[in-house]
């Protein structure tokens, strides 16, 4: 119950002693107002019928005086009415006095006068009836006076006794007004208590209010405190419930305080673990210490496990235990720390075990010193070769032992390994049991913790067999190098002079067929023709078989379509398969859709080598070569070749020997079939060399079936070729009647793909960024936007969502130079209708375009353009592409040049500034721009090597060499660019 203060009982007694004092003098005041009022209302009434019953007395002592005196009746005829007005006001009185015994006398004493003094008028009367004379000598005598005198003196004792009742009663004297004195006085006692009691009461409230105030403060400084202390604080009730929960639980539990009020801690620990968390603190409740710390795991909102240290205080009220109140510190990554050193300190006890083991057990004598020379440690092999005992080395140094451990050449070695601080290796020999033993000794610095060197460790591993083996092999090297150059030599020599005659025989007979001929003739022509090609060829196998052999073929790697290589290898073997009468058919993987980086022109050997092969072997039915995708990832893409043919196949007891040099099934087949056995030999090889492998079986159909992966690079900036000629190109242009909006930043591109749309009969506006786009979409109609996703101010995808956002429809297709998985699906995810990387094939980019127009179906809408075939031999700079897509415009080519070499020497001198100051971003950004317009001015070895630091800066690895990496791309370019100036030179001369 609530305690009421001093101030406000005093207010409480005062104002009811106020409102009792009032009320009782009220009561009093009006009870004496009523009993006034009756009063004076009964001393009026009285006033007045005295005075009636006296006026009355008078008007008859007038009347008889006047019949006394005249004798004249007519002033009697009042007597009787006025009698009568005499009982009314006697009976008034009498009945008006009835109550007091006092006045009832008076009133008694008034009417016997009032009844003596009628009867003396009616005495006169009678006398003035009977003797006028003596009737008026009555009325002078004092006697008739008295009798009247006595009624007016009887009346006029009762008038002023009334008359001073009532002013007494309506007195204002002082001393009639103490009780409304003694109530003000009252009042104003009370009315004090009450000022003094307020007053006390306000004092009492603004300290109380400063109270509360400094009360909030101290709160509010300790909830600081409590929320800027790092940990977590709550209490619970004896249920575990929470009833407080501190805002830093959220960064411990994942849970806000509101979300845990009200909730069970029990809610935040592995259900494995309640049990033991319960029993823990029921028996802290009812039997254990008052504070307690325990460590446990909880578990996150996002389900991870965190080790807490809670310490938990028993919260009582009047003694009784009432709830918790709990401090939880994070102390995850302490115990992670914890049990990870534990972890390492028992991998570091095992270790050590191993490492003690090793140290005793190795073959190699270990030893260790201290930077004065004393040995510290030396394991059970150098005891054994040395015959010194480890209690006898022990603190001693190699002076001690001279005739064993040289202690000249040792006191050098390790001056020299203290001073640099860096390994040292030397052979040394070891006289043991008499017998000299070579040993490989390795010493190098013991560092601390501080990476201050204190010791020297000494490996020396027996190298005696391998010193007599590498006598043994140095003289067989040596007769094997000169068998080797001798067989070189001989090689060259041989391919010399066969080639040299070959080469007369060969144009000769191409002389020869072009002159007129009989049919016999032209016959031994056409086979003079073949037996020096094929003689040739073997020539070539040869030669491809030395190299291997030496280690001299160098593989390249440029950029190929796999498709067109296979179609022009069918092409190429079809005529001689139809002339036997054979079906030669190839199958490729709709998978294989992209460019690769190999070597083609060794893929285009092992493959007519096999394909040559199996038409020679075959003589009926038919070879069918297959191309499958066998495995892809973002960097690579290994293809799987086989080649199966219907010919005489291949015992099993001899596949493993047809890969020898020089062998074949069976020794009539070189009559038969021709050939020196090299073909599936230098295919091998050539397989191998380009990290593949190569399998033979037999077909179950008959015959062979020869299988191969190979895995090359994906060229991820590349687009297949067209592969048809240009003869079938479509005559109608493509985009005609369309305008076209092209959004890109880069100037080289900008020409080039004005000059494409152009050439497809479109209109081409240019926007440099995405802001002067959406201008220029402002401005006028388009029917499709070519949109770069790269730009500055605004990129491709924001730019697309603003359009998305306006309302607008309009076709977009993405041209990047980014050709990365998952690129297409951004670009379609920001809104855009379809997606092409650069550089573009002309005839894929107007097929795009009519796709995303809705004008064609997919499948019809081809068109044939230029055959980008690659070359065998890549060259420096390639121009084939840029030719193709100028359609030979010598101008616009030169324009195109001049915009390149004007802009690529900007964005060089922006790429070191870059890497010098370790801005990959802008490293990345400078090479993608680069990488985009090399796409059009092909400069292989410089695409190879901006493609590189691109990737390096976008991944942000092996940074280090991003620099250098630089410098050498500035170094291909700078040779480029005399090249492509001379170009340009030439061009102005045409």
């Amino acid at each position: 119950m609530k305690k009421f203060s001093a101030p406000v009982l005093t207010i409480i007694l005062a104002t009811i002693t106020a409102i009792a004092w009032f009320v009782y003098h009220t009561w009093s005041a009006d009870a004496r107002l009523v009993s006034n009022k009756a009063s004076i209302k009964h001393s009026t009434d009285l006033i007045r019928q005295v005075e009636q019953l006296n006026y009355t007395m008078k008007a008859m002592e007038s009347a008889v005086r006047a019949f006394v005196i005249t004798g004249d009746t007519g002033f009697l005829y009042q007597d009787e009415y006025m009698e009568a007005q005499l009982r009314a006001p006697m009976q008034n009185l009498l009945i008006l006095e009835r109550q007091d015994p006092l006045q009832v006398q008076r009133m008694d004493n008034l009417k016997t006068a009032v009844l003596k003094k009628m009867s003396y008028f009616r005495y006169l009367i009678r006398a003035a009836r009977e003797a006028p004379v003596v009737a008026g000598a009555m009325i002078q005598t004092k006697n008739g006076a008295m009798v009247t005198d006595d009624v007016e003196k009887l009346s006029y004792q009762i008038i002023q006794t009334e008359r001073h009742k009532v002013n007494t009663r309506l007195s204002t004297a002082w001393f009639k007004r103490i009780p409304f004195f003694m109530t003000l006085l009252v009042m104003l006692c009370c009315s004090g208590f009450i000022a003094g009691a307020i007053r006390q009461l306000l004092r009492e409230r603004r300290a109380i209010r400063s109270a509360d105030l400094d009360l909030r403060v101290s709160e509010s400084k300790y909830r600081r405190l409590v929320e800027g202390s790092g940990v977590t604080i709550f209490t619970t009730n004896r249920g575990g419930y929470f009833t407080y929960v501190s805002s830093k639980a959220y960064d411990l539990t994942g849970y806000t305080p509101e979300e845990l009020m009200n909730k069970p801690y029990s809610m935040l620990i592995d259900p494995a673990q309640q049990k033991e968390l319960q029993t823990f603190y029921e028996k802290q409740a009812y039997e254990g210490p008052a504070e307690t710390t325990y460590e446990f795991a909880i578990v996150h909102k996002n389900g991870e496990r965190k080790w807490v240290e809670q310490q938990v205080v028993l919260q009582r009220h009047k003694g009784i235990f009432s709830g918790y109140q709990c401090v939880v510190k994070d102390i995850h990554h302490r115990k992670m720390i914890q049990q990870e050193l534990e972890h390492t300190q028992n991998e570091i006890n095992i270790l050590h075990q191993r490492l003690h083991s090793i140290l005793q057990n190795s073959p190699a004598l270990i030893y260790i010193k201290d930077l004065h020379g004393r040995y510290l440690l030396v394991n059970n092999r150098f005891q054994e070769a040395t015959g010194i005992r480890e209690e006898q080395i022990i603190g001693r140094t190699d002076r001690d032992f001279p005739a064993v451990l040289k202690p000249e050449r040792n006191q050098e070695s390790d001056r020299e390994v203290a001073l640099y601080e860096q390994p040292v290796e030397m052979e040394e020999m070891i006289t043991v049991g008499g017998k000299p033993h070579y040993y490989y000794v390795t010493k190098f610095p013991l560092r601390d913790h501080t990476q201050r060197v204190y010791g020297i460790c000494g490996i020396a591993a027996d190298i005696s067999d391998r010193i007599e083996h590498e006598h043994a092999i140095m003289h067989a090297r040596k007769k094997a190098e000169s068998a080797k150059r001798t067989q070189e030599i001989f090689m060259a020599n041989m391919s010399h002079e066969i080639r040299t005659p070959l080469n007369g025989i060969i144009g000769s007979t191409n002389l020869l067929q072009q002159t007129d001929m009989q049919p016999e003739q032209r016959e031994f022509v056409n086979d003079i023709k073949d037996s020096a090609s094929n003689l040739l060829t073997m020539v070539d196998a040869l030669l491809d078989f030395s190299r291997i052999r030496s280690g001299k073929l160098v593989l390249t790697q440029v950029d190929f379509d796999p498709c067109y290589l296979i179609r022009k290898i069918i092409h190429h073997y079809g005529p001689k398969a139809t002339e036997k009468g054979l079906r030669l058919t190839s199958e490729v993987d709709d998978n294989i859709r992209e460019n690769l980086l190999g070597d083609p022109l060794r893929l285009k050997q092992v493959l007519e080598n096999l394909v040559d092969n199996a038409i020679r072997f075959t003589d009926r039915g038919a070879v069918h070569l297959a191309v499958k995708m066998a495995e892809q990832d973002d960097v690579s893409a290994t293809l799987s070749f086989e080649l199966r043919d219907t010919g005489i196949g291949i015992p099993e007891h001899l596949q493993h020997e047809i890969w020898e040099a020089f062998a074949q099934v069976q020794s009539d087949n070189e009559r038969k079939h021709g050939g020196a056995g090299l073909g599936l030999t230098v295919a091998r090889q050539l397989v191998k060399l380009q990290q593949g492998e190569m399998t033979i079986g037999n077909n179950p159909g008959g015959g062979t079936i020869i299988r191969f992966i190979i895995p090359f690079k994906r060229n991820l900036f590349s687009q297949e070729p067209e592969g048809l000629p240009t003869s079938a190109r479509h005559t109608v242009p493509p985009l005609a009647g369309k305008k076209i909006l092209i959004a890109e930043d880069n100037h080289i591109n900008q020409k080039v793909a004005k000059r494409t749309l152009i050439q497809g009969g479109a209109e081409a506006d240019i926007a440099n960024n995405g802001l002067e786009a959406l201008r220029m979409l402002q401005q006028q109609a388009y029917d499709l936007i070519l949109m770069d996703i790269q730009m500055p101010e605004m990129d491709g995808f924001r730019a697309t969502r603003h359009i998305r956002e306006a309302g607008s429809g309009i076709p977009i297709i993405a041209m990047t130079a980014s050709a990365l998985k998952g690129d297409r699906e951004k670009c379609l995810l920001a809104g855009m209708n379809e997606y092409i990387s650069k550089p573009f094939i002309p005839n894929q980019l107007y097929q795009k375009i009519l796709e995303a127009l809705g004008e064609r179906q997919p499948a019809l809408a081809t068109f044939n353009g230029a055959d980008y075939e690659e070359q065998s031999v890549p060259a420096f700079i390639d121009l084939h592409y840029l030719r193709g897509i100028v359609d030979d415009d010598s101008d616009y080519m030169q324009d195109v040049l001049c915009t390149f070499l004007e802009r690529a020497s900007g964005i060089f001198d922006n790429l070191v500034n870059s890497a010098q100051q370790s801005a990959w971003k802008d490293v990345y950004r400078h090479a993608s721009l680069l990488r985009s317009s090399l796409s059009v001015v092909r400069i292989f070895p410089l695409l190879d090597i901006i493609m590189m630091i691109e990737q390096q800066a976008r991944l942000g690895e092996d940074t280090h060499s991003i620099l250098p990496n630089v410098h050498v791309a500035i170094k291909i370019y700078n040779d480029a660019q005399e090249i492509l100036k001379k170009e340009i030179e030439q061009m102005e001369k045409r």
